[in-house]
């Protein structure tokens, strides 16, 4: 038996708890004539699946600047109220919103890694609370919450699980833009902080990169996004009447995410205008320098 002093278990026979001391001042009180069943396993699983749903449910309407909740109060309570006036006085689109899924198809994609793993366990906890009323029915209840539970949960796994899948490919796509945005601020950084100072010094673009150090550009980017070294090619198409022309031109290319020049995800810079590596432009030619005329 347990004892009512300390909680631990004590034979029934002694008369004195072999933890506390206490000592038995009477017989032990006599089993209940009815034993209610345990409920507690079939809950937790129930309590799993509303977790997910609440969040989702409440992160939806009140994301995003509540636009969904608001939206749906307008279409709801209409416009003869104080509150929708307001709201309607603010936005007056609301009665038009019309994303309402699309909205939680990208919220579920962000709830995924939270909402799966909990699915799964309540996929666990339901098949527990199943075999602990098969095994003692009278000790524990709640079978019907506990098939709801599962099936519950077996359908936020199918639905986050399928968001997650087909929401990769954009994801990715979404994160190879990011990175060709960052490689494009560096390349223009590199133009505005190193190249025209170089130009306005000089009169001209420099040779190579490396002659960036007459004009103190060590801040300067010299590699893209994913560590890739630019490509640099300083170009002239004035002709000059000393010997050597004058670099009036430039590009600067960046080889992308597979670190490889000509291939179709390269980011060319011209003179410091990022240009479309599939229609690269060709009116940028060299121009030799024209011979000195005779006197």
């Amino acid at each position: 038996m347990i004892c009512p002093c300390c909680g631990k278990s004590r034979e029934i026979s002694s008369f004195e708890c072999a933890s506390c001391g206490a000592k038995q001042v009477g017989p032990p009180l006599a089993p209940p004539d009815v034993l209610m069943p345990k409920l507690g396993p079939s809950f937790l699983a129930l309590a799993c699946n509303i977790v997910v749903l609440i969040a989702f449910l409440l992160a939806w309407i009140f994301r995003n600047d509540s636009k969904v909740g608001r939206a749906l109060l307008v279409w709801t309570l209409g416009d003869g109220y104080e509150l929708t006036k307001s709201l309607l006085e603010a936005d007056r689109n609301l009665p038009y919103y019309r994303i309402f899924a699309y909205d939680a198809y990208r919220l579920a994609f962000v709830f995924s890694l939270g909402a799966i793993p909990l699915s799964i366990a309540g996929i666990w906890l339901a098949r527990r609370a199943t075999r602990l009323i098969r095994s003692n029915s009278a000790g524990f209840g709640g079978s019907r919450i506990a098939l709801t539970s599962y099936g519950l949960s077996i359908s936020l796994l199918i639905v986050f699980s399928a968001v997650t899948v087909s929401s990769i490919p954009r994801w990715m796509a979404k994160m190879r833009a990011q990175d060709a945005a960052a490689t494009r601020a560096l390349m223009y950084k590199l133009h505005a902080q190193a190249l025209q100072k170089y130009y306005k010094e000089y009169g001209a673009y420099p040779r190579e990169l490396s002659d960036l150090s007459f004009v103190n550009a060590e801040g300067a980017p010299q590699s893209d996004y994913w560590e890739h070294s630019f490509e640099y090619n300083p170009i002239s198409v004035v002709a000059s009447k000393g010997a050597g022309a004058p670099w009036t031109n430039y590009t600067l290319r960046s080889a992308g995410p597979d670190g490889k020049y000509g291939t179709a995800d390269d980011i060319i810079m011209i003179d410091g205008v990022i240009v479309d590596s599939q229609n690269e432009p060709d009116s940028v030619v060299e121009i030799p320098a024209q011979k000195k005329a005779p006197q």
